[in-house]
């Protein structure tokens, strides 16, 4: 006789933002910008970048179960919307577009580094859902871009800001350059979020 509890699926953590339909919120292909299905000739244009970090609770700890969204601007600075289509700048090898579901609380995310949209330092969008909260919203700057001295964003949140600011932490042995991003959602250390954020 079969054990029924061999059977049963693990419970979706209290308070999960859901549904968890279709499957798609664990499609590889948005894990990864820089990956193209087998047979497929093409590769995005840019720096290709690992960026990984953990998702902090207010007490320091691993947050599980938390749903990351990320977009970009491709190397050109150019985000693919329905006002761009047609525009010279689109890469049709990017579009800007990722999604991961984190079991651990820690993240791994490859694309490219994203070029500067106009009066904008390079970066990238990432919407956090968890438990207990609907929806935040915070951006990542990179260590060492000549515009983040002016970016609006980074100058909004003054002495803030070395907290959206991605460390470089060296390349890998395919020579994509990795940054190192952790996100606190509350209390000491809480990286900066924005309610109605405009990319």
């Amino acid at each position: 006789m079969t054990d029924a509890a061999s059977n049963l699926l693990p419970a979706t953590n209290e308070d999960t933002c859901g549904p968890y339909f279709p499957i798609y919120f664990a499609d590889p292909a948005l894990e990864d910008l820089t990956r193209f299905d087998p047979g497929v000739v093409g590769a995005a244009a840019g720096t290709a970048i690992i960026l990984r970090g953990r998702v902090l609770d207010r007490h320091g700890e691993l947050a599980n179960g938390a749903v990351l969204e990320f977009w970009q601007a491709n190397a050109n600075g150019i985000y693919r919307t329905p006002a761009t289509e047609g525009h010279e700048g689109i890469d049709p090898w990017f579009h800007g577009y990722g999604r991961m579901r984190i079991a651990s609380g820690a993240y791994e995310f490859r694309t490219i580094l994203p070029g500067a949209a106009p009066g904008r330092a390079p970066n990238v969008t990432i919407t956090i859902f968890s438990d207990g909260i609907n929806r935040i919203v915070t951006q990542v700057f990179f260590d060492g871009q000549a515009g983040n001295d002016s970016d609006p964003v980074l100058q909004a949140v003054g002495d803030d800001a070395p907290k959206l600011i991605a460390r470089h932490d060296g390349r890998t042995a395919s020579g994509a350059e990795v940054y190192v991003f952790d996100i606190v959602m509350a209390g000491p250390g809480e990286t900066p979020f924005f309610d109605d954020l405009e990319s």
